[in-house]
């Protein structure tokens, strides 16, 4: 992203998406204290407070924290350490996209999930049962000063440039270096929200 493009960000809100599984108490705690960085004390917490409230035993809860005691740079929490994910635009959404359509399939984002989509298939059967696919929308400062700045693939300018010129999809991936405060979040929409259905290609349940 250039030095103009962020110049001209710089004071304004930019509407962005994240993709992902949650439960009830979980969407409550995204609008008491907003979405977090991911690292293993969010993870653990995640999958203690399933195996508290009844959603996991604790052979799985065990099973899905060994998997998430990853290194640095492999997938799972590795590779997502220290950010948090989202899409500049709804066209994952209108397009069918694996990735987002696999982070609304299965609980946990992949940080928890990746190891057991296909090779642990009773696992990867919980997880599918787990919550309800949800799109959080978030409004970032992808220019603050004294922020650090998120990594954008590919450049806001290009999103901007292929929306002008009318192509269709033109998103970009980004990977926000910053927690995201409540007061940042627009909305958390599930099958059943006028704003989720209107993308009828998302998973249902």
């Amino acid at each position: 992203m250039s030095g103009t493009a962020l110049a001209l960000l710089e004071g304004h809100l930019v509407r962005a998406r994240h993709h992902t599984r949650l439960l009830d108490h979980e969407k409550d705690t995204i609008r008491a204290q907003g979405l977090r960085l991911l690292d293993a004390q969010l993870v653990n917490g995640r999958l203690d407070q399933a195996h508290a409230l009844g959603y996991l035993t604790v052979q799985e809860r065990e099973r899905l924290q060994t998997v998430n005691e990853t290194v640095p740079g492999q997938r799972g929490r590795g590779r997502r350490e220290g950010q948090v994910c989202l899409t500049l635009s709804a066209a994952p959404q209108l397009h069918h996209n694996d990735g987002i359509h696999r982070l609304l399939t299965y609980w946990g984002g992949e940080a928890i999930y990746w190891q057991h989509c296909e090779g642990s298939p009773g696992l990867a059967g919980k997880l599918r049962s787990l919550g309800a696919p949800s799109v959080v929308t978030a409004l970032l400062e992808l220019a603050a000063p004294g922020q650090e700045r998120p990594r954008v693939f590919p450049s806001v300018v290009h999103v901007f440039v292929g929306k002008a010129l009318g192509h269709d999809p033109a998103d970009a991936d980004v990977f926000y270096r910053s927690p995201i405060p409540p007061q940042r979040i627009e909305s958390i929409v599930s099958p059943g929200d006028v704003a989720y259905d209107r993308f009828p290609d998302l998973p249902r349940g």
